[in-house]
């Protein structure tokens, strides 16, 4: 597995490099679902990510992330579990070619899998299933929220040069039930999801260190995604955007120039070295929306030698301040990229740069 992780880093380092990117008359191209839920296999790199906040019947709470990647043929997949009680977190990955009965990801539909992890859509449900030695998590999502586009038309641009977007495409709110069990116990869950897809070129500008991606769910139904790409100086860059979903009503994009983040905290990692901010406030004027976002629990960092080959920090984390001047609450999940080195060129999905 070393050395397929080797492999990888190769063929990242190429899509970054080399590959050529889709025609730019497809940037404009008019999104249709459920078919674009599906692969696209003319982009050189791919990936459908759900995070989610779980409970079981004594309201213990947890955290998990599910990624699925296409890089060109190569198909690569990360799944994290995060229990808040306890304050352990544990990760898997895989590793493959694109082979049928092996990983696969279908076109006209979401039908994403590697081995025996896979995401797939029932009508309008989703069933999600993943085994590791850890414990197996099994989910069915209902949306609760029809799909967003992000950015322009669904366009997330990354930086200046002609190569340098992805498609980007949300679904921030489902409901989600289902269990998690291991050798110990087994747990009945429900609780709530957010689903990214996103696909394109591949490219970030060289000058770009990584990213800070925010996906919030507050308890008065609205959602919010925000992402600060950093430069080599640690400022946000003029393509750090995000996009406001209220409970009822359109959604709405936002300007980097409305938000204020600030970080009031910091994580040294004790296997990595990186130190990463682990508290923030964040503030939206327009919105009116003033908030705090900090981690259930400190460590949740992925070093992933098997697959990606990157180093980052991805996990659940409580929210509360206010909206509109009146109290709210809620839960997020946040991305932290390029703090332990700046990895391979590439988009890629939040945890493959």
């Amino acid at each position: 597995m070393r050395r397929q992780g080797r492999i990888v880093m190769l063929a990242l380092g190429v899509v970054g490099a080399a590959l050529t990117p889709a025609p730019a008359t497809n940037v404009v191209d008019t999104l249709s679902f459920p078919r674009d839920h599906g692969s696209h296999p003319d982009a050189a790199v791919e990936w459908w990510y759900y995070t989610g906040h779980l409970q079981d019947g004594a309201r213990n709470e947890y955290g998990f992330q599910v990624t699925f990647f296409r890089i060109r043929d190569i198909h690569l997949a990360h799944f994290a579990w995060s229990d808040v009680r306890r304050q352990t977190f544990e990760y898997a990955e895989k590793t493959h070619l694109g082979l049928p009965g092996i990983a696969s990801a279908a076109q006209d539909r979401l039908d994403v899998s590697n081995e025996d992890w896979s995401v797939v859509a029932s009508g309008e449900r989703v069933r999600l299933h993943v085994r590791a030695r850890f414990g197996e998590l099994e989910l069915e999502l209902a949306a609760v929220k029809a799909p967003v586009l992000n950015g322009s038309h669904g366009i997330s641009r990354k930086g200046a040069g002609p190569d340098e977007y992805s498609h980007y495409v949300s679904i921030p709110r489902w409901t989600a039930s289902g269990s998690f069990h291991s050798e110990a116990r087994r747990l009945t869950l429900s609780g709530a999801a957010w689903f990214d897809h996103e696909w394109g070129p591949g490219v970030l500008p060289k000058e770009a260190r990584g990213w800070d991606w925010f996906g919030l769910q507050l308890d008065d139904g609205s959602d919010l995604m925000l992402y600060r790409m950093r430069g080599e100086d640690g400022r946000a860059t003029p393509f750090s955007a995000g996009t406001f979903s209220p409970g009822q009503g359109a959604p709405s994009a936002i300007s980097w120039s409305d938000v204020a983040l600030t970080e009031t905290a910091q994580w040294r990692s004790p296997r990595s070295g990186a130190r990463y901010p682990s508290k923030w406030k964040i503030q939206v004027r327009s919105l009116d929306l003033d908030l705090e976002i900090e981690p259930q629990l400190p460590d949740q960092e992925l070093i992933t030698e098997e697959s990606t080959g990157v180093i980052y920090w991805e996990g659940t984390c409580r929210v509360r301040g206010t909206r509109n001047g009146r109290a709210v609450t809620g839960r997020a999940y946040t991305e932290l990229t390029g703090y332990a080195r700046r990895d391979v060129p590439g988009f890629g999905p939040p945890g493959t740069n």
